[in-house]
């Protein structure tokens, strides 16, 4: 980008050159042919010197011989403008001292020099030497002297502006006798070459001072042209008025005097308005730039405190790591810029696995996916990657940012959940084969146990009738056992979601439960309970147990009162079954949903103690949780969830 301005620049000057240049050699031409009727272009005013026109030629050919930086353009540069240095001075110098110097340097028969005493003005003289000094100067490869330089220039468009003034104003000759014997065409030349040489060399913070679009710069716009036209407007107005005696200079003066304060006053205090709004809305913007910054800093840092940050450039080098990176992969920043991320491959996944992945990122899709990489020293760890293109206004992508979460830990879990959920399958199975073929040798010792009481009966004495006696207690409460575990393994098995209204599976419940609900004179109320979608049959054997147990465990005396309850959230059903029986202390309730635990003597309670672990594997069938609140002697609470969006 520099280069391509300095081209611009330097071509601009070039064509700006040649222009001044082929005006010197025309106005050249028509003194050698001696053409006065064109150079007399401009009515009472004389035509620019033949020296003047000469002093341009050289001083344009030295500025374009300024542009090349070889020995014999810098040779051309040196010499023209030593020339032009010269001719000022010799034209200065006859001017003050008369002809000291010779009777003509015009080197043509220029009738305006014998008037004019010389061949070009004392002003346009000076103005030539200042810009032979300024022109030099601006090659030079101090910056101060290039400053220096620039400053000349400005002197001489300034001269050159009170001119031009001048002539507009028709000033009389006598009042501005410095200034007037230069042609109007040659100041103007002046004027606008020079204006451009000190823009063009102008230093980097002039022109963002002018130019910029700061608020500075956009008051310089404004204020600059309003104040020249306002001086010019209310100068040419106090002019026409004095001269055609309308008032006089007094009158004038004041007239001129309150317009000036006037407008001095009314236009700083618009701009100070306009000002006030753009600070205000620039304020405004701060605040808001403030807050989106410290917003963004806190993003930052969460995610440089959770996830390893990196961004590579196109090719996939690495330009930046976060912290978290490198204490991840043990690599030091260093080692990791500049590198791309085959520093951390594993080899676990295949050459497709990441051609797959840059054809996705590389048409700007973001992508996302499990890798599995390797730190410094070889030790294996996984990483859920979202990897974000990034693209310039042209919709190229030029860089992209990954971020990673270490997922090592899930994944291990993960596998030791399958693992695990591969052992429970083995256990089932086991249970449900051993469970089932442990019933056959069981109901052949019931059967020999039925014999021996009914054939030989009488020929056993009463501690062998009590051994018999104790011996079929056992088998009953062994087969018992052995269905509880079998239907304890058969939970889940072959199971179907269904939507159902767990009203009607309560009244289906306190149906089948009619006998002993009598018999125990039991109360059972419910909420208005919810349509749910879950396990039909082991929701059903849930609340049967609940419910059973709730009849069960009652105080002598008491009749069973029995409420079952809801409460809904956004992400699942909290049911309560509630109670008034005897309680379960405080220190026991985990261990009530153990399997084949008792916590009352077995002759207080009839049961095989394993219907509660039957509840608390349907609850976690549905991913779920169950506890109980109570105290002993005051009744139970069991709280469950099931979630509302079951799939």
């Amino acid at each position: 980008m520099t280069i391509t301005l300095k081209a611009i620049k330097s071509r601009n000057i070039k064509n700006t050159s040649l222009l001044v240049l082929a005006i010197s050699i025309t106005v050249i031409g028509l003194w050698l042919f001696n053409i006065q009727a064109i150079l007399n272009i401009v009515p009472g005013v004389p035509p620019m010197a033949f020296i003047t026109a000469l002093s341009f030629f050289l001083l344009s050919a030295g500025v374009l011989a300024s542009q090349r930086k070889s020995t014999p353009f810098l040779i051309i540069n040196r010499a023209t403008i030593t020339c032009v240095l010269l001719f000022a001075l010799l034209t200065i110098g006859q001017h003050f001292f008369g002809n000291y110097f010779g009777d003509n340097i015009s080197f043509v028969n220029d009738i305006n020099a014998i008037k004019l005493l010389g061949t070009m003005s004392l002003a346009t003289a000076v103005c030539f030497f200042l810009l032979g000094i300024s022109t030099w100067g601006m090659d030079s490869k101090s910056e101060g002297l290039r400053r220096f330089a620039n400053f000349i220039y400005f002197a001489v468009i300034l001269l050159n502006f009170v001119i031009i003034i001048n002539f507009i104003l028709n000033i009389p000759r006598n009042a501005a006798s410095f200034l007037i014997p230069i042609p109007i065409h040659t100041s103007l030349i002046i004027f606008l070459y020079t204006g451009y040489l000190f823009h063009k060399n102008a230093p980097v913070g002039l022109n963002k001072l002018i130019l910029g679009k700061y608020a500075g710069s956009k008051v310089i716009r404004t204020v600059v042209p309003y104040n020249f036209a306002a001086i010019m407007g209310m100068g040419l107005l106090y002019l026409y008025l004095i001269n055609n005696n309308i008032i006089d200079v007094n009158t004038g003066f004041i007239i001129y005097t309150l317009i000036a304060v006037f407008a001095a006053g009314v236009y700083p205090f618009v701009i100070a308005i306009q000002l006030n709004k753009s600070q205000y809305d620039k304020n405004l913007f701060e605040k808001a730039f403030r807050t989106s910054m410290q917003e963004t800093k806190l993003y930052k840092e969460a995610l440089d405190n959770s996830s390893l940050v990196d961004i590579t450039d196109a090719n996939g080098v690495i330009i930046s790591v976060n912290d978290k990176f490198c204490k991840v992969s043990n690599y030091d920043r260093e080692e990791l810029i500049g590198k791309s991320h085959r520093i951390i491959n594993s080899g676990h996944h295949s050459k497709q696995f990441f051609t797959d992945l840059w054809s996705e990122i590389k048409k700007g899709e973001i992508w996302i996916g499990g890798i599995k990489n390797k730190t410094k020293n070889g030790k294996f760890y996984w990483v859920h990657t979202v990897i974000i293109p990034f693209k310039n206004e042209l919709g190229e992508i030029y860089q992209f940012l990954t971020i990673r979460q270490d997922i090592t830990k899930h994944t291990q879990l993960s596998l030791q959940y399958e693992n695990l959920k591969l052992k429970n399958k083995e256990i089932e199975q086991f249970t449900y084969i051993a469970s089932h073929d442990l019933q056959e040798p069981l109901r052949t010792v019931k059967s020999m146990i039925y014999i021996l009481q009914e054939q030989y009966s009488d020929k056993l004495d009463e501690d062998a009738q009590l051994s018999l006696n104790f011996m079929t207690e056992a088998t009953d409460r062994m087969s018992e056992l052995i269905k509880g575990l079998l239907d304890y393994s058969r939970i889940g098995k072959g199971k179907e979601l269904m939507t159902f209204d767990s009203n009607e599976t309560i009244r289906e419940i306190t149906t089948d439960l009619t006998t002993i609900i009598d018999r125990e004179n039991a109360q059972i109320t419910t909420d208005k309970l919810p349509i749910i979608k879950a396990y039909k049959t082991e929701v059903r054997l849930l609340f049967q147990n609940l419910i059973s147990n709730a009849i069960k465990f009652q105080k002598k005396g008491s009749s069973p009162k029995i409420h079952i309850g809801v409460q809904e959230d956004n992400d699942y059903w909290k049911f309560s079954v509630t109670d008034n029986g005897i309680g379960i202390p405080e220190k026991d309730h985990r261990n009530v949903f153990a399997i084949f635990q008792r916590l009352n003597k077995r002759n207080a309670y009839e049961g095989s103690g394993i219907g509660l672990a039957h509840c608390e594997k349907i609850v976690h069938l549905h991913g779920g949780v169950i506890w109980v609140d109570t105290n002993q002697n005051e009744g139970s609470i069991f709280y469950f969830t099931i979630p509302r969006n079951l799939n």
